[in-house]
């Protein structure tokens, strides 16, 4: 009996995945979550360069079908680094593509990179990332009010997760 659960794993981000991954926000709001200094349509090449300047920019996928998409940044090696330009291909969310994907850059961020602590800013109109972020063990830790590009204003709520004692 075949069965349909996806069997994910994770790679490096490859040059050309980023058309890919340029096409997961279905629109500006989604696109605004995941990377705030972006254009929708989000523009490929934008992506790639933005990600150059990221540590471990990492895929996941399924039989070779990239499903999700994340890096990290602004590391402080041995104490904290950030989670950041996180999506999912709409299609797979909520059937556990975020989770592993979530799971996968803080084994990286504890085991390869040393970090005690992985840090996220989730805006609070995404509740379906906060969900996510909450049963993934992040906890918010602080608040700042921003204005998205349609002038509307938003709470970034800091959230962070323990990977391991000091």
């Amino acid at each position: 009996m075949e069965s349909n659960e996806p069997r994910l794993s994770a790679r490096p981000v490859r040059r050309e995945d980023f058309p890919v991954i340029a096409a997961f926000p279905r629109n500006a709001e989604e696109q605004y979550y995941m990377y705030p200094k972006g254009t929708f349509p989000l523009d490929p090449e934008q992506l790639a360069r933005e990600a150059e300047g990221r540590l471990r920019p990492t895929v996941i996928e399924d039989g070779g079908a990239v499903l999700g998409y994340c890096n990290l940044y602004g590391v402080e090696p041995g104490a904290h680094g950030w989670l950041g330009n996180v999506i999912i291909d709409p299609e797979h969310r909520r059937k556990g593509a975020g989770r592993f994907l979530v799971e996968t850059m803080a084994a990286i961020a504890r085991d390869d990179l040393g970090l005690r602590e992985l840090r996220l800013v989730c805006h609070n109109t995404n509740t379906a990332a906060l969900r996510l972020y909450w049963l993934t063990g992040f906890v918010p830790y602080a608040l700042d009010g921003t204005p998205d590009p349609s002038g509307r204003n938003l709470m970034r709520i800091l959230m962070r997760r323990v990977l391991r004692d000091a």
